[in-house]
């Protein structure tokens, strides 16, 4: 636009008529800076020639050239200086193609960098020359130059001691400290340039010549010349060194899609020769490019401005980068970092978090990610998948007796005998343990999920494993539930096949199961009486009562404790529904002790106010047994309550003599090392032997209620009753005989020679205030004794 549509222009006219304010047209003739019109007070301050030369009076030969560049690239400029003592802040913008200058006063300087303006009428440049810079080894200042104490402000001595990188502008202290370290390895000089700051935030650049004599470092500075240009060449030639080093690709393009810049690395990742793309169009040169993600990005990123950060696959070489895009006026740069490495480990981070690290399975995550999804194609007609949820049976004894990594290696024969049964379609996992499941996707109904269960149990159990030297044979039990029959989500579909897989395992074990509501049902029940009997363990209401156990002439010797549990609504629970649920939880721990203490606590107490001691019987199960803590408990329950070990007996089933006889040998001798008596329950019920009974240390068998029943009419019963007699008299064992409820079987046991009877015809069980008053009212021949126990006891 010509200069004289720029003086009608009513903006510019405006300014340049103000009589209060400095503005000024400025523009580049013949490359050089003039300056073209000045508003009336500006004019009398600076002159009236349309020359370069006022410009420069004014403000300096580095800030016109700064101006002069400012104009050639159509960019605005702004400067805080000091004329003539005075500061000022000068303003250039662009109004078409020319610069409108604007200069004002400020208060006080900024805390920003400011230049100086020399003052016209002092000759004396106010920037030194030249400075001289004295430091030790590790950059403390020894001594400085008159020169460069006057530019910094302070007092040679106050400088002594300082350390240099305090003087040195802050962007340039890298480069000072390369300096130093450059001159230890130079046996002359080694040179550079770096800028230093003053108290007033003045910044010169100052080009260094560096000199050492082994302990102290000399620099020699001189006021760099160095043109703005020249700066910026270098400052690009440094960009474009940087960008050619670095292990990203990059490139430019302008907002038309032209390549303005391109490094080695972005020119490999595009296929061709860096010459060959400068200038040319980036989607024409690379037209495989403009069909995939990058092509969006790169638009919309030259659309909206905003800088942009994405995943990008090269459908070339395939090789993973994280893209970024930063558009400014007129270009978009785009970086490309190489994250294949990154991408490969988290393919294997994901892969660890979705498998079993043993059987290489997909493990409960990926399942449940798998069935999510298949769970979406019920928009498919007819759509059935069947779910097997399979636990091994035997496996803990595997290891306990071969140890865990035989237990491992047959945790990965499993999985291989489970995947080779099974279609490619289907998933096999591992959940946790023993435990695995198969998802069978697209099956027509119920009936081929239960037919691949007998499959998988057959593909168990019919073969040994070989695990080393060992030959191991174990079964499975499976639980099947079908989608979307059973349920539609995932959680309650794996729930209903873990409640069918525990019927299988309640069944027998290496059995399948389909699921059914009622066992849901079930599970509920039991699932609410298992936390009930863990709340009543916390809460005290663990309750025993007391069946008492007569001699022959009538007088109680002993009871037996038995323990039951009063439910949340106040009701008594019978035993028969929570000690078998004690038992399979792990519960008849804590509850066995419980009764133990109970029971020798009330005895003690009762014992006390007795002529003639009673003794008290407590079941112990088998885990109790198993636990191996059962003889400490006892002594340390003895101790506490003063009782004599004798007065406690431990009534143990034929069952668990049998199946642990190994395993709780020991422990049984501790007890009767401590004096505890031993009895077995139920005898004759079980699988005992002359063997067992001779080598367990046991006082007394129970006779079973089972042979007491129908005496003395059933003659079976007659003979296994003298039997048992015969043989516990010939062993020095004492009989107790359970279940006595009538008066012909209290007489015909007694005349055998029973020595003590027990039962509801003699005497319930009854609560321990109750148990304790009908004790002592034996013992004092109270009359409503008589009531109870018949006269001919």
């Amino acid at each position: 636009m010509s200069l004289n549509r720029t003086l009608s222009d009513p903006i510019v006219a405006e300014l340049l008529e103000s009589k209060n304010q400095r503005y000024a047209l400025i523009g580049l003739v013949g490359g050089r800076l003039s300056l073209l019109a000045a508003s009336k007070k500006f004019r009398q301050e600076i002159g009236f020639a349309n020359t370069e030369q006022l410009l420069i009076r004014r403000y300096g030969k580095d800030v016109c050239d700064e101006l002069a560049i400012a104009l050639r690239h159509h960019q605005g400029w702004l400067v805080d200086l000091c004329i003539n003592g005075q500061w000022h802040q000068l303003k250039m913008w662009i109004q078409n193609g020319f610069g409108v200058l604007y200069e004002y006063g400020i208060q006080a300087p900024p805390e920003a960098a400011v230049l100086e303006v020399p003052d016209p009428d002092n000759p004396e440049d106010p920037l030194p020359r030249s400075v001289l810079l004295q430091v030790d080894t590790n950059g403390r200042i020894i001594k400085v130059s008159r020169s460069l104490a006057r530019f910094l402000g302070q007092e040679q001595e106050d400088l002594a001691g300082v350390d240099a990188i305090n003087i040195v502008f802050r962007t340039d202290i890298g480069q000072f400290k390369r300096l130093l370290n450059q001159i230890r390895f130079h046996t002359d000089t080694v040179e550079g340039s770096f800028r230093l700051r003053n108290t007033q935030n003045r910044i010169v650049y100052f080009d260094w010549t560096v000199a050492s004599n082994g302990n102290e470092l000399l620099l020699i500075g001189k006021a760099s010349k160095l043109h703005i240009e020249e700066a910026l060449i270098k400052s690009e030639e440094r960009i474009n060194s940087i960008l050619e080093s670095m292990d990203d690709a990059f490139f430019a393009i302008d907002f038309n899609g032209y390549i303005s810049y391109i490094n080695e690395k972005g020119a490999e990742l595009l296929g061709k020769n860096s010459t060959l793309l400068l200038g040319r169009q980036l989607w024409d040169r690379a037209p495989h490019l403009k069909k995939t993600p990058l092509f969006k990005h790169l638009n919309e990123s030259k659309g909206n401005g905003e800088h942009a950060s994405f995943q990008w696959q090269d459908p070339q070489d395939e090789t993973w980068y994280q893209v970024k895009t930063y558009p400014s006026q007129d270009l978009v740069s785009v970086f490309f970092t190489d994250i294949n490495s990154i991408k490969q480990n988290e393919s294997k981070m994901h892969h660890q978090a979705t498998h079993d690290s043993l059987t290489g399975l997909p493990n409960r995550l990926a399942l449940s990610q798998t069935l999510a999804e298949l769970m979406a194609e019920d928009q498919v007609l007819d759509f059935r998948m069947g779910l097997l949820f399979i636990d091994l049976d035997g496996f803990k004894t595997v290891n306990d007796t071969l140890g865990h990594d035989c237990g491992d290696d047959l945790l990965v024969a499993v999985a291989n005998r489970l995947t080779s049964v099974v279609r490619k379609s289907d998933i096999v996992a591992r959940l946790s343990g023993d435990e695995f499941v198969i998802t069978l996707p697209f099956i027509a109904d119920r009936d081929i999920a239960f037919n691949v269960g007998k499959k998988v149990v057959d593909a168990i159990s019919q073969q040994p494993f070989i695990l080393g030297e060992n030959r191991v044979y174990v079964g499975a039990s499976v639980g099947v539930s079908l989608f979307p029959d059973d349920s539609k989500d995932v959680e309650s579909l794996l729930k209903h096949a873990d409640i069918a897989m525990y019927q299988a395992k309640q069944s027998g074990k290496n059995t399948v199961r389909t699921f059914r509501q009622d066992m849901s049902d079930h599970l509920q029940i039991k699932v609410k009486l298992e936390n009930d009997l863990h709340d009543a363990l916390n809460e005290d209401r663990i309750e025993l009562h007391y069946q008492p156990r007569f001699n022959a002439k009538g007088r109680v010797m002993a009871v037996e404790a038995l323990a039951r549990m009063r439910g949340r609504d106040g009701n008594l629970v019978p035993p028969v529904q929570f000690i078998p649920l004690a038992e399979e939880t792990g519960l008849i721990v804590p509850l066995g002790e419980q009764v133990l203490r109970k029971a020798c606590e009330w005895l003690a107490a009762l014992n006390a106010q007795l002529e003639e001691p009673i003794a008290v019987s407590v079941n112990v199960s088998g885990i109790q047994l198993m636990s191996g803590r059962l003889s400490d408990t006892i002594r340390s329950i003895l101790k506490e309550t003063r009782i004599a070990a004798h007065l406690l007996e431990l009534e143990l089933t034929e069952t668990v003599l049998m199946q642990h006889e190994e395993s709780i040998h020991e422990d049984l001798n501790r007890l009767h090392t401590l004096g505890v008596e031993l009895s077995i329950d139920d005898f004759g019920t079980g699988y005992s032997s002359l063997s067992l009974l001779q080598k367990m240390p046991v006082q007394t068998i129970k006779l079973d209620r089972s042979f007491v029943a129908d005496l003395p009419d059933n003659q079976d019963n007659v003979i296994i009753s003298r039997t048992v007699l015969a043989m516990a008299n010939a062993m020095g064992l004492g009989v107790v005989a359970e279940g006595v409820e009538t008066d012909a079987q209290r007489d015909f046991l007694i005349d055998e020679g029973i020595l003590q009877l027990q039962g509801f015809g003699l005497a319930r069980p009854m609560p321990a205030e109750d148990a304790a008053k009908f004790i002592l009212s034996q013992q004092i021949n109270h009359p409503i004794a008589h009531k109870i126990v018949p006269e001919t006891l």
